[in-house]
């Protein structure tokens, strides 16, 4: 009996040391005078998260109440403090003129345990800035130039599947389109990345295209992923991972395989792992290890058929629902392969400006990663104010939140791709608009995501008219278990031959 009351007594104490410690975190925008919703405990500002409402949502929701009364507010993600940067000059200052405070995104990775979390998205500053520079040769315009061709195959093959769908939909109810476009996604950048046949199209269940969805999904609940993040070097003193094992040895196994296969037999292919196998035999100051190798492939695999399929995806149902923004855009695609005599090339693919502004606003409406992330690495005195952005203090730049900003977008629901003009452009803070970020750390792969886009859309509109059916969610609804902007129950769409 002694020992259960010593036992119980060591629990409650135990249980109020926490509560003290989440109370003291709990306060610390309140102490700097930072405005800021009240949190509650464990959970902080996100209790709705995955119940009401998705990450994103919550933010943007923080935006909105908070604009045109702070510049900047305090956020708790469960026991996780950041800053949400409100004014869009505060965030040219973090993304680009104060670069050197924020060089980092502050995302966990643990190279020893958890290799492929090591890849360059997550990387801190110097060990970002070697591969960056290592790795920018990838995605040059002539790399892409090169690339065009077998993109354009993989395309080929989704008419292929398009075809067979639109000839079994007999009830014209239509496809489920997100589907399809992210196989086309998965064979795109597993032939380009890997060199190797993804097959995704022909087989939904194709392995490649499991694993790249899993390697999305945390292996953590939120309240552990914030622990990790807010304790980065406890949470690597402990092993503590960010994927699956069945990932990382999946993509490991790809990689290994496939580089003593090239190795051995000396076959060259000019895809990006060529690319790091040459890193790794020709830099014998700093060779790059098979995990650092695998780590760049998975990043450029997951991130690249994610971000270019839902797109693609949400491309499709805008066109569908707005018939003449897309009957335009074919009416420039049929222009301009006329001046090219019918030939589809990386040069006829550039001049289609129409289409840019297309997916620009596609990409404003729909967000694909809602927000951008930075960590400050040393103190920074925000302009103008007597607050300090903490070394070690996590900064929100709310990008879906802006693009929804009717002061930069009027009417942010309608969709309109002429607020892609040169005139409306040139009205607009450069901030306004950031759908790959800005600064050092933009993403390094926007061409080659614009250009698997572009060359789906020329291939597929060529073809069919794209049109919506009684299943076509309007407003589309999102998945809120997502960080990233994902449809939650499909796109419905319907195709119509085109002669």
């Amino acid at each position: 009996m002694e020992f259960f009351k010593i036992l119980l007594y060591t629990i409650a104490c135990i249980l109020f040391g926490i509560y003290l410690v989440l109370r003291k975190r709990y306060s610390y925008w309140a102490e700097r005078g930072i405005l800021h919703d009240k949190p509650e405990l464990i959970f902080g500002n996100m209790k709705e998260l995955g119940r009401t409402k998705s990450a994103f949502k919550i933010v943007q929701d923080l935006y909105m109440k908070y604009k045109g009364k702070a510049n900047y507010i305090g956020l708790y993600s469960y026991i996780q403090r950041a800053l949400i940067v409100l004014d869009l000059e505060l965030v040219k200052n973090v993304l680009i003129k104060d670069y050197e405070y924020f060089s980092t995104r502050g995302i966990y990775y643990n190279e020893k345990d958890d290799p492929i979390s090591a890849h360059l998205f997550n990387l801190d500053y110097e060990k970002w800035r070697i591969m960056r520079i290592k790795l920018t040769p990838t995605f040059t315009s002539g790399k892409m130039k090169f690339m065009f061709p077998t993109v354009v195959d993989v395309a080929t093959q989704l008419l292929d599947v398009m075809r067979d769908a639109h000839e079994l939909d007999t009830s014209k109810t239509g496809s489920e389109f997100a589907n399809i476009i992210a196989r086309y996604a998965v064979d795109v950048i597993g032939s380009v990345v890997f060199g190797l046949s993804c097959n995704s199209l022909k087989d939904p269940g194709a392995e490649f295209r499991a694993m790249g969805e899993k390697g999305f999904r945390c292996r953590h609940i939120w309240l552990v992923h914030s622990f990790i993040n807010s304790y980065p070097d406890l949470a690597r003193k402990l092993g503590m991972k960010f994927y699956f094992d069945d990932v990382s040895e999946f993509f490991l196994r790809i990689v290994r395989e496939t580089v003593t296969y090239r190795e051995k037999t000396g076959t060259q292919r000019k895809d990006f792992l060529n690319l790091l196998i040459d890193l790794k035999n020709s830099d014998t100051a700093d060779p790059m290890t098979m995990e650092q190798i695998t780590a760049q492939t998975f990043v450029f695999f997951t991130a690249g058929f994610e971000t270019s399929s839902c797109t693609l995806s949400f491309c499709l149902y805008e066109l569908a629902l707005n018939q003449m923004v897309q009957n335009k855009l074919r009416e420039e695609i049929m222009e301009v392969l006329t001046r090219y005599e019918g030939k589809f090339t990386y040069e006829a693919m550039n001049e289609m400006k129409y289409m840019e502004k297309v997916l620009n606003e596609t990409s404003r409406k729909h967000s694909i990663v809602p927000c951008s992330l930075r960590k400050a690495v040393k103190d920074y005195v925000i302009p103008n104010t007597n607050h300090v952005i903490e070394k070690g203090m996590n900064v929100v730049i709310p990008l879906d939140a802006i693009h929804h900003d009717p002061e930069y977008f009027p009417n942010p629901e309608v969709f309109d791709p002429e607020r892609f003009s040169s005139t409306e452009v040139k009205k607009r803070h450069p901030m306004a608009f950031l759908p790959f970020g800005d600064g050092p750390r933009i993403c390094i792969g926007i061409r080659f995501s614009k250009m698997t886009i572009m060359i789906g859309l020329v291939m597929i509109l060529q073809n069919y008219r794209i049109l919506p059916t009684i299943k076509t969610e309007v407003p589309i609804q999102y998945d809120i278990h997502k960080y990233m902007k994902s449809s939650r129950n499909g796109i419905y769409l319907k195709t119509e031959k085109i002669s």
